[in-house]
């Protein structure tokens, strides 16, 4: 491999990388929010990520958005009280923890809007290739085993 020439941090893959995602995370926000769904782009992530996962609790779901527990418990809420996820008691690890759950209307509202949400992730990428993004993709995946290998 090759030396790395650092000499400032916004010059590394890491600043890159950090910018590349938060402004893609902020720009799908964004377009979500102006679907005026009732809801908040980041609620909207929260409803559809639930619905992804079974067996989904609050902590979990702190875990994969990388969002703090008050945070996410917050949009929790938000989203019971819409009647769009419901919380049952349930056992992780022999621990109680609220399973969440998405109700019939919060499954209508992520599957009505999943296709124009797919069709705003296409016009940001449509001047990448298919080959650009999936050698993105596997670098991202070498990058993590990476990190997982050499964590200390």
């Amino acid at each position: 491999m090759k030396e790395i020439k650092l000499n400032h941090y916004v010059d590394t893959i890491i600043y890159s990388v950090d910018m590349i995602i938060r402004n893609l995370k902020a720009e799908l926000k964004h377009r979500i929010d102006k679907l005026d769904l009732g809801i908040t782009g980041e609620q909207f992530v929260v409803l559809d990520t639930v619905s992804y996962y079974e067996n989904m609790y609050p902590q979990k779901l702190s875990e994969i958005l990388q969002k703090d527990k008050s945070n996410t418990n917050r949009m929790i809420k938000v989203l019971v009280d819409e009647g769009l996820l419901t919380k049952e008691v349930g056992k992780n690890n022999n621990r109680l923890v609220y399973i969440l759950k998405v109700t019939e209307n919060g499954k209508k509202l992520v599957d009505e809007n999943m296709p124009v949400i797919k069709k705003y992730l296409t016009e940001i990428f449509e001047s990448i290739s298919d080959e650009e993004i999936e050698l993105l993709h596997s670098m991202s995946i070498k990058f993590e085993n990476a990190l997982i290998k050499n964590k200390k």
